[in-house]
């Protein structure tokens, strides 16, 4: 028969799931993986990092009724922690990318630093309060469970921020251009996040969408990207990844292979945002989808974006491998008529393979 936890930290309001978790395997010295294997069988197996895997069957009934058992929750709290699922949830469910300033803004308050829900959505790449990107963070461990966070090692990842790829941008004006940058992925993080609720996409700035139409375009444009990497020219350092950013991107091919020129179809299937932990990557993704949907978008470097969509959209879609074009142009299937013909280039069966025909041709001529 379960007991009731002696001792069991209360939820914060806008809290996610697995960071109460951690806050309370803490209390016990565990991590959060033991804690969860010890509801089934005390004194479960004991393990340093989290296992996404274990920790996605908290979202279990069965698991969520002896939670609530052990833990005293009341349905109110039941109902925060574990909200309709959006389908837009990361894979790794874990406490991983998070804003430095608002868990500094934790300590300050007397309480432990904590994750918020909407970190755990895949869209979620940059803090709305504080305006600064998400960074991810293993917390390291004392005899195999994770430590709280410190303040001295949030203000580390402070400076960490302080010369990042978004502060770090060769332009005239610096603190211009990053507003511009992390100002657009706000403004489309924004975007989804009222779709979610049903609210309509601003259609001067969109096109004429639903919001349910809108969040399809948006995953079908960010699924594209970071599938078909390879041959997306960098026109922004939000797209420069660097060696580390590609070795945490799941294998997305960094920026000297893209180039040197289109590539091949990424041999591990379809990668979504939902597919990388790495908010930055992530980041590069929505970054692209904001160029090629908004009407409006200003780069981060001195190439021209272009004024229109259709501008940008021939830019960087036809400096994509056949395979990218040709995976794009049958998602497009699915897209309002309408809408694509006033927003988007058309890419017509055939068209990606005989692109590749002329650029063979206009090669050899060279």
């Amino acid at each position: 028969m379960l007991r009731e936890w002696p001792i069991c930290p209360r939820p914060e309001q806008d809290e996610s799931l697995p960071s109460w978790i951690e806050r309370i395997g803490r209390e016990y010295g565990m991590s959060a993986t033991a804690l969860v294997n010890s509801i089934d069988s005390p004194g479960g197996i004991r393990s340093r990092w989290p296992d996404p895997l274990t920790l996605q069957r908290l979202y279990e009934s069965r698991f969520v009724d002896r939670l609530v058992l052990l833990s005293r929750l009341s349905p109110p709290v039941c109902t925060a922690l574990w909200p309709p699922a959006s389908g837009w949830e990361l894979r790794e469910f874990t406490f991983r990318a998070y804003c430095p300033l608002c868990c500094l803004e934790d300590i300050r308050a007397g309480r432990a630093p904590y994750g918020r829900r909407c970190w755990l959505q895949s869209w979620c790449t940059v803090c709305s309060t504080h305006r600064y990107p998400l960074i991810t963070h293993r917390p390291r461990t004392s005899s195999g469970y994770e430590t709280t966070w410190s303040a001295a090692e949030l203000r580390q990842d402070m400076q960490f921020l302080a010369v990042n790829r978004y502060r770090d941008l060769k332009v005239a004006s610096e603190s211009a251009m990053r507003g511009v940058m992390l100002g657009s992925l706000l403004e489309i993080e924004r975007a989804i996040a009222d779709a979610f609720t049903g609210i309509t996409p601003n259609c001067l700035l969109w096109g004429n969408l639903s919001a349910e139409d809108f969040l399809t375009v948006v995953d079908d444009v960010t699924t594209w990207s970071l599938t078909h990497f390879e041959p997306v020219c960098a026109w922004s350092n939000a797209e420069d990844l660097s060696p580390v950013e590609e070795q945490e991107g799941y294998g997305i091919v960094g920026r000297h292979r893209r180039q040197c020129g289109p590539g091949e179809q990424s041999q591990n299937g379809d990668r979504s945002l939902r597919d990388v932990t790495n908010p930055k990557v992530r980041g590069a993704a929505l970054w692209v989808a904001h160029a090629l949907l908004a009407s409006c978008h200003t780069d981060a470097s001195d190439r021209s974006p272009g004024f229109t969509p259709q501008d940008r959209q021939m830019s960087r879609i036809l400096g994509s491998a056949p395979a990218g074009m040709e995976w794009l142009a049958n998602r497009q299937d699915r897209w309002p008529s309408a809408y694509r013909r006033q927003w988007w280039i058309d890419i017509p069966p055939g068209w990606p393979m005989a692109v590749a025909a002329h650029q063979a041709a206009v090669d050899t001529n060279c």
